[in-house]
């Protein structure tokens, strides 16, 4: 777990944190986890509760088509609107790293999510 980034949204404060493998072009495993906790401190815990340090962690974004290794990531205000910044590998394109851009929302228990 790497390239931690915390942000408060509503009551809670949101870890969101890189897993697996970074680095390693289109074998990257890298994807993004988020827990939470009332406290900046912590602990942090997924949505069943598991805490973030025992291997919680609600997977937020993986791998998926030509977007390889996701990670490394951020959240910024745009208009109104969560958006999450991250790195991948661009399987169609040999591997090059890329910047990927998805809008986060967050559902009525306050779990982020993205479309």
């Amino acid at each position: 777990m790497e390239g931690p980034y915390i942000v408060r949204h509503g009551r809670y404060y949101y870890l969101f944190a890189s897993y697996d493998q970074c680095c390693a072009g289109v074998n990257s495993t890298y994807r993004i986890r988020a827990g939470r906790a009332t406290k900046v401190t912590g602990p942090y815990v997924d949505s069943t509760g598991t805490p973030l340090l025992e291997g919680g962690g609600d997977l937020l974004l993986e791998g998926h088509g030509r977007s390889i290794g996701t990670g490394g990531e951020s959240i910024f205000k745009d208009g109104g609107r969560d958006v999450l910044a991250y790195h991948y590998y661009d399987a169609a394109d040999n591997g090059t790293p890329k910047l990927g851009l998805n809008t986060l929302s967050w559902t009525k228990n306050g779990w982020p999510t993205l479309f």
